[in-house]
């Protein structure tokens, strides 16, 4: 089963999803809450597991028992996608907000 980086997307694979290892993309740690399964932004604890304990920093490693990491093909996985054309797009109409003041 292959698993992708929360925060840079890169797949991973088996060996690099263990604990106390860093994604070889980008060296974020791995076993940290945005990278679990049962991590929810809309949740209040921010954690869908209710025993699970509190973890201030959600992008930290943590000592969870509960973590596991979203499969590759989760739906909360998001899709891997080219923001440059979006990050220009919002430059011109922001930049258009101000050509005839």
């Amino acid at each position: 089963m292959s698993s992708r980086c929360h925060y840079c997307k890169g797949e991973l694979s088996a060996e690099a999803v263990r604990r106390n290892r860093l994604c070889p993309h980008c060296a974020s740690e791995l076993h940290a809450c945005k990278n679990c399964v049962h991590y929810s932004e809309t949740a209040t604890t921010k954690c869908l597991e209710s025993h699970s304990p509190w973890v201030a920093d959600r992008a930290a490693e943590n000592d969870c028992q509960y973590f596991e990491f979203i499969p590759a093909n989760s739906a909360q996985m998001p899709e891997v996608s080219d923001t440059s054309a979006e990050a220009e797009a919002a430059k011109k109409a922001f930049r258009a907000l101000f050509r005839n003041a």
